[in-house]
């Protein structure tokens, strides 16, 4: 029986695939196997992880106004004000990326060599959002929020690279 503390295994362990755990966890997703719905996979990730990201928002924001409500001085008000600024800047990469702009459609093929690795990041990155979301809800420490915001537009960066046509990818 697990006691909970235990970490979770790596993706390569897990009885599912990173592929089968995404379809789970984001509705609709085929895994970029279908040409025509690479921009719609695309779609359905980056919407999960933007929903879960603006839900741990209003989270971060409510435990904000009561510190500020109870002490207008705390420093943590401050730590609460780098979290939101840094959630809401991943919020629009996510939201804003170029790819799902008119025209470079065309020009998108996720080759099958970077299909695991696509795979892969959407899956941490879905993980990750969904750890700042519980994290929020648990009102876990501003910096270790942060923290996890920033390994989150890690992962978020380098899925892009592989969805940007190369000579594009390049100016990442």
């Amino acid at each position: 029986m697990s006691s909970g503390n235990e970490a979770k295994p790596p993706i390569s362990e897990s009885p599912l695939s990173p592929l089968e755990r995404l379809q789970l966890m984001v509705p609709g997703f085929r895994g970029y196997k279908v040409k025509d719905l690479i921009r719609q996979d695309d779609f359905l990730v980056r919407k999960t992880v933007a929903s879960m990201l603006e839900e741990a928002l209003n989270f971060i924001q409510r435990a904000e106004e009561e510190v500020a409500r109870n002490n207008p001085f705390d420093p943590l008000i401050q730590q609460y004000e780098t979290v939101l600024s840094d959630l809401r800047s991943l919020i629009a990469e996510v939201w804003g990326s170029p790819t799902g702009d008119a025209g470079m459609h065309d020009r998108f093929k996720v080759f099958p060599e970077n299909l695991e690795k696509l795979v892969e990041y959407d899956l941490r990155l879905v993980d990750t959002a969904k750890a700042i979301l519980d994290s929020a809800k648990a009102r876990a420490n501003p910096q270790v929020i942060d923290s996890m915001i920033r390994d989150a537009r890690t992962y978020f960066i380098e899925r892009q690279k592989l969805l940007i046509p190369e000579k594009l990818g390049e100016k990442w």
